[in-house]
């Protein structure tokens, strides 16, 4: 795709960058790891742990947890990255020109086509060119894809594909 972009619109430069998760999903997160951290903490230590906070006896899960701790450590560590990865995948796949969105999934519901892109490229750089003056690069337009929908429709959103 960056050698389309390069080879039709010279001078362009492509800058990936990723969508950032909402600050709620980032802190549920965080909690997630720390549940994980403690799980695989009281596996190993649930013994010491508990005399130090004054328990007389081990709670019936940590026991549980001890008697197979390499499956109880693997558990934490596989269902905690999974629920924290989950957490702060947005889906998101966004495209930007000069802070114009020229295509958003999170809007669409669905990835673009390379005509979509690239059309919606080119209008947003003939609509800058003509903000400033200048004249519009002579271009011809590539066919829309059969069934897709225009990439015309915006968001106001950052993304993973900014250009």
């Amino acid at each position: 795709m960056h050698q389309l972009i390069h080879q039709r619109f010279p001078g362009t430069e492509v800058i990936p960058s990723n969508y950032p998760p909402p600050p709620t999903s980032v802190a549920l997160a965080k909690l997630v790891n720390l549940g994980q951290l403690a799980s695989v903490g009281l596996t190993f230590f649930g013994e010491k742990i508990c005399e130090m906070v004054g328990m007389p006896t081990r709670p019936e899960f940590v026991q549980n947890m001890q008697s197979n701790k390499m499956g109880s450590a693997m558990g934490a560590w596989f269902i905690g990255n999974t629920a924290s990865q989950s957490l702060l995948n947005t889906g998101a796949f966004e495209i930007y020109y000069d802070g114009e969105v020229i295509f958003s999934k999170l809007d669409q519901k669905r990835l673009p086509t390379i005509p979509e892109i690239m059309n919606g490229l080119g209008d947003a750089i003939d609509r800058r060119a003509e903000a400033l003056g200048g004249a519009s690069a002579e271009r011809e337009a590539l066919p829309e894809a059969e069934g897709a929908e225009g990439a015309q429709e915006t968001a106001a959103a950052g993304g993973d594909g900014e250009l």
